[in-house]
């Protein structure tokens, strides 16, 4: 009697032409992988016997489905959950970036940038004052916004001159559908740590349902998709179309 209880390391990689797997990338820490078979069938029921007994089951479709839950907050694992796509910038500086005008106090209003500093808020007067901050304004760095406590007596659009950091910036639905090849590279912790593998040739990556920003636990999103039949491969072959189930003999 063999029993099992599974740990390991959760691969994806991109497909070639010919559907083989390129570099396979660890997505982190998963502490759930699951993977669900179905068939679309068609019964028949005789009408002979007065009972109506189903007597023909036939298969009409195969289908498979996987999900697993992601812990790594990683560019990539977002990419892959958001049909993402990522453009990086580099820090630098900003001169006379002009606000919209109306602005009251108590108002917030965003830069274009985030992650800013050295901060200068000047009016557009014919000669131009200068606001001080703690006094007129008070900024939110990260956030690249600015909070207005006091604008009595200015000349408006503010203007606004700061300093920006580098920062990544994840597009979302931007990317076509990914599919890819999935690999548990795992160990039976019931049975000595024999090792087992699990590989899915063609997975099309479902859009994450849920994105949890503010929680009091870390946060963790799922990962889902529908496992496709690999037509680059022969259905008969041992390979199979879907995937394979792989121990130690």
């Amino acid at each position: 009697m063999s029993y099992f209880s599974g740990q390991g390391r959760v691969y994806i990689a991109q497909r070639d032409a010919s559907g083989n797997p390129l570099a396979l990338r660890w997505v982190g820490n998963v502490p759930d992988l699951k993977v669900s078979l179905s068939t679309e069938t068609i019964e028949h029921k005789e009408s002979y016997s007065g009972q109506r007994l189903t007597d023909l089951q036939l298969i009409k479709s195969k289908d498979g489905e996987f999900s697993c839950t992601l812990e790594d907050f990683s560019i990539e694992n977002v990419e892959l959950s958001l049909y993402g796509v990522t453009s990086a910038s580099t820090g630098g500086t900003v001169t006379d970036e002009a606000l919209p005008t109306g602005v009251a106090a108590g108002d917030v209003r965003l830069l274009s940038r985030q992650f800013v500093s050295s901060v200068t808020v000047t009016d557009s007067a014919g000669t131009p004052a200068t606001l001080t901050a703690g006094t007129h304004y008070k900024v939110h760095a990260a956030q690249g916004a600015i909070e207005f406590l006091n604008v009595t007596g200015f000349t408006q659009p503010f203007l606004v001159d700061y300093t920006y950091g580098a920062a990544k910036a994840t597009a979302m639905f931007r990317a076509p559908q990914p599919e890819v090849w999935l690999r548990f590279d795992g160990i039976n912790t019931a049975d000595a740590n024999k090792p087992v593998i699990l590989d899915l040739y063609r997975v099309a990556i479902a859009p994450t349902r849920d994105l949890s920003m503010i929680a009091d636990d870390l946060q963790r999103f799922e990962l889902t998709g529908r496992v496709l039949a690999d037509q680059t491969k022969e259905a008969d072959g041992p390979l199979g179309q879907f995937g394979r189930l792989i121990m130690a003999a």
